[in-house]
């Protein structure tokens, strides 16, 4: 029996093997292309035949979706006094961390009149912060491109389900453009945008993070941030990064909006700890395509 996206895909002309309809479907759920418009359908059904990237794209991701679940619970923290058993704990972990953060915040707004307490519980309820990638391309990530696409696929459906906003910001030495989608919906026009760029160059590191601090200082919520940086690990300015001025920048933004960085780096043997001593979690993707 032919499903809905079969049944669709059947109003072109040109033929699809069965491995590219289950690409199509994967991307239908990740990107949650439902949504769209029947044109908007027709538009990325058609780009899907036309782009060679978004196919391998979609390869990739595939591939690499039985092991995605992996790498989420597995990312090893690069804190030793953050680094816990598996994912799951993880993320209980920075459950209570934030909690007790909130709570201390509404007793410290708290105020008394009489006999009277006036609590504002309306500090409380969090909306979600945003989500933001940093994908470094570059002349030595060329060869990375697909794949490190391929894996942000999957978190336009975390943000979605979660009401987050999601940027993707491609840097070399400086940033040209950056993509937002609002909650995690899709973009056609900034989504082709983004698997289409490419650049070439080296990669500075500073410039990204002063920018995804811009990002957060624009968005002015009390909320957490996820930072997600993809990089081939040697910046040319890293050594910048254990600066006091880049300390202190960085210190401030996991204080003031909760920031949480990881880093997804090409090879580990390129990943200098020491400089990127403000990430929260570290994984390498070699470790994913060996």
């Amino acid at each position: 029996m032919k499903d809905a996206i079969e049944t669709f895909i059947e109003q072109f002309d040109q033929q699809m093997s069965n491995e590219q309809l289950d690409y199509l479907r994967f991307l239908y759920k990740n990107l949650h292309l439902e949504e769209l418009s029947e044109g908007e359908q027709h538009y990325f059904i058609d780009y899907f035949f036309k782009s060679e990237p978004l196919r391998n794209m979609a390869a990739f991701a595939l591939e690499l979706a039985d092991i995605m679940h992996e790498i989420r619970e597995n990312i090893p923290a690069i804190e030793k006094a953050e680094r816990l058993a598996n994912g799951h704990e993880q993320y209980l972990y920075y459950e209570r961390k934030w909690s007790e953060l909130r709570r201390q915040k509404l007793k410290q707004q708290t105020t008394k009149s009489g006999n009277i307490f006036y609590v504002p519980f309306h500090e409380y309820q969090q909306e979600p912060g945003p989500m933001i990638i940093c994908l470094e391309q570059t002349t030595g990530m060329a060869a990375y491109s697909d794949l490190c696409k391929s894996m942000i696929l999957p978190l336009f459906m975390n943000a979605h389900r979660e009401g987050r906003d999601l940027y993707i910001v491609p840097y070399d030495r400086q940033i040209h453009v950056h993509y937002r989608f609002e909650n995690g919906h899709l973009n056609l026009a900034d989504f082709k945008s983004f698997i289409e760029y490419k650049t070439q160059g080296e990669a500075a590191i500073l410039p990204v993070l002063q920018f995804v601090k811009a990002l957060l200082q624009e968005n002015q919520l009390d909320a957490e941030a996820d930072v997600i940086i993809f990089t081939e690990g040697a910046p040319i300015d890293g050594q910048h990064l254990v600066t006091k001025q880049a300390r202190t920048m960085l210190e401030e933004m996991k204080r003031k909006y909760h920031a949480e960085f990881s880093v997804i780096a090409m090879h580990e043997h390129n990943f200098n700890k020491q400089q990127f001593w403000f990430a929260n979690k570290a994984f390498f993707a070699d470790d994913a395509i060996q």
